[in-house]
């Protein structure tokens, strides 16, 4: 049970109350509700005064000069709901639209900022826990101010307006109503505002994004562990001191993780083993080209500068989330302790949008590096094994020049990797004047939110195929001498895809792995 108070709410929180459908409540404390019930009364003796009210008294954004009276202002919250109803294209799926609930309430509730009334408050937490769940489009927000398009299906909902996801279906809301003997509630004064003038939706993507996208930072470090291991490289990227002495904490996590995995494997050398063991004297000579190269490619080299800007992306992106998941970020706000009401812009989603944008580009990262990791396990030059991970097979079996192995499953990483790339363009610099040049700056964060969200699945996709084909050269190398990591993530790509003896359509059991990838404790 979450206690949601508009403070300290996590990214795991948000998870937990998404897909594991983790009921909430509201605070107990008695503070906690008169500061509530303060904040509406100093609303509504502010716009009895006369005083035009930006959003409660006045119509919205560039017609704000359009003042109407405080008899009107109730009709004027509904009526916002109701022209907002433009929301396109696909929607959001009942996992995501319990994660803007949850955003929208923790926000609503922060300090008494959104002067709504608690029966609101307790109808967010009803809608979330009977499982009565907006069904949200995803087109219609340029992220200022908020996400009023897609939230206006929150506040329709509310009413009774609309449809939701109930019981496994897609119904109208009354018709959920009248199951659990739920009353809608009108909106009133301000509270339409409150719902829709805020940044819950991006949020509520993004929150679920980040934690789709932290699990693939150890992915792809074991992905470098076990091309390390398969091309026989050795342990020196991954020792703890180089990392620490470029300082980068993501880096050194990284390099941490993967050695971790090396240090038990029978075919990464510790670096004096290798000298030992692989170097030959120059024996007097004044030259003598080595058969062994005495460093490894950049994409095995590099790979935890490469992945640590990664993990360092995801950290200021948990950061700004998480600041964002826990603030006031309607208009205007209302503050009981200086007794001022103000017209601000806490709803605009810069931050969101940064990190997301921030994300896709380090993702787009790890996503070219897998690209070049797989062409080292693949390519059949760089490791001792067959082109393209096919069988050891003679030149008079039956089955020889019949077998292509990997050779597509390399074109597919690749255009997954080309189409992961088409991602990375910042969202934020999108923005164009709308709404009469009122919304003349404007966020872009939910449609930022929307495409990490889109990557993301590619990327674990892209990975799926690569672990496949590094099952394949685990096998072909024989897998009793990597690491004891490997031996088990290869156990379980096993229950799902057998080794390519002969060729034959990997597509449901890419699929299948990449399901996987997302739900594995491996790497949780």
């Amino acid at each position: 049970m979450k206690t949601v108070k508009g403070e300290n709410l996590t990214i795991e929180d948000v998870w937990d109350v998404a897909y594991k459908n983790e009921a909430v409540q509201l605070p107990e404390d008695k503070a906690f509700w008169d500061t509530m019930e303060k904040s509406r009364k100093f609303l509504m003796d502010y716009i009895q005064t006369g005083v035009p009210t930006y959003g409660v008294t006045t119509d919205f954004g560039d017609s704000c000069a359009n003042q109407i009276s405080v008899e009107k202002a109730g009709e004027l919250q509904r009526d916002i709901v109701t022209y907002h109803g433009i929301g396109l294209g696909a929607k959001f799926d009942r996992e995501t639209a319990r994660a803007v609930v949850l955003c929208r309430l923790n926000g609503n509730v922060k300090g008494g900022h959104s002067a709504i009334r608690p029966e609101l408050a307790h109808m967010l937490v009803t809608l979330l826990n009977k499982d009565i769940i907006p069904v949200i489009p995803q087109l219609g927000s340029v992220g200022a101010s908020g996400d009023l398009t897609p939230l206006s299906y929150l506040g329709a909902v509310i009413m009774g307006q609309r449809d939701v996801y109930y019981k496994g279906k897609i119904v109208p809301a009354l018709e959920a109503f009248k199951a659990e003997g739920i009353t809608p509630l009108p909106l009133e004064a301000k509270e339409g505002l409150a719902i829709m003038n805020g940044t819950s939706v991006m949020t509520a993507v993004a929150s679920l994004a980040w934690k789709k996208a932290e699990r693939l930072a150890k992915i792809s470090d074991f992905l470098t562990a076990v091309t390390s291991e398969i091309t026989r490289g050795k342990d020196t990227p991954f020792v703890a001191k180089v990392s620490e002495i470029k300082n980068h904490a993501g880096q050194c996590q990284s390099a941490s993780y993967v050695y971790n995995i090396v240090k038990d494997s029978k075919r990464v050398f510790r670096y004096e083993e290798f000298l030992k063991s692989q170097i030959e004297s120059l024996g007097g000579k004044g030259y003598k080209k080595q058969e062994n190269k005495i460093q490894d490619r950049y994409s095995i080299r590099c790979a935890p500068q490469i992945n640590g800007v990664y993990r360092d992306t995801l950290s200021v992106a948990r950061s700004w989330i998480t600041e964002e998941l826990n603030s006031a970020n309607d208009n205007p706000l209302v503050d009981i302790e200086s007794g001022r009401l103000y017209n601000t812009g806490n709803f605009y989603g810069g931050h969101i949008c940064a990190a997301c944008d921030y994300l896709r580009t380090a993702l787009a990262n790890i996503s070219d590096l897998s690209d070049k990791q797989a062409e080292v396990i693949i390519d059949g030059k760089f490791n001792g094994l067959t082109e393209n991970l096919i069988p050891f097979t003679k030149d008079d079996d039956p089955r020889a020049g019949l077998r292509l192995g990997f050779k597509a499953a390399q074109i597919t990483i690749s255009a997954i990797r080309g189409e992961v790339m088409s991602y990375c363009f910042p969202i934020s610099l999108t923005s164009q004047p709308t709404e009469a040049l009122n919304q003349d700056k404007v966020s872009m964060g939910t449609i930022s939110a929307r495409k990490l969200s889109e990557q993301i699945d590619l990327v674990y996709l892209q990975f799926a195929v690569h672990l496949l084909a590094a099952m394949q050269a685990v096998d072909l190398c024989g897998a009793e001498d990597f690491a004891p990591f490997t031996k088990k993530v290869h156990s379980e790509v096993r229950r799902m895809s057998a080794f390519v003896l002969d060729d034959r359509a990997l597509d449901k059991e890419a699929e299948a792995v990449a399901s996987w990838l997302k739900a594995t404790e491996l790497f949780a």
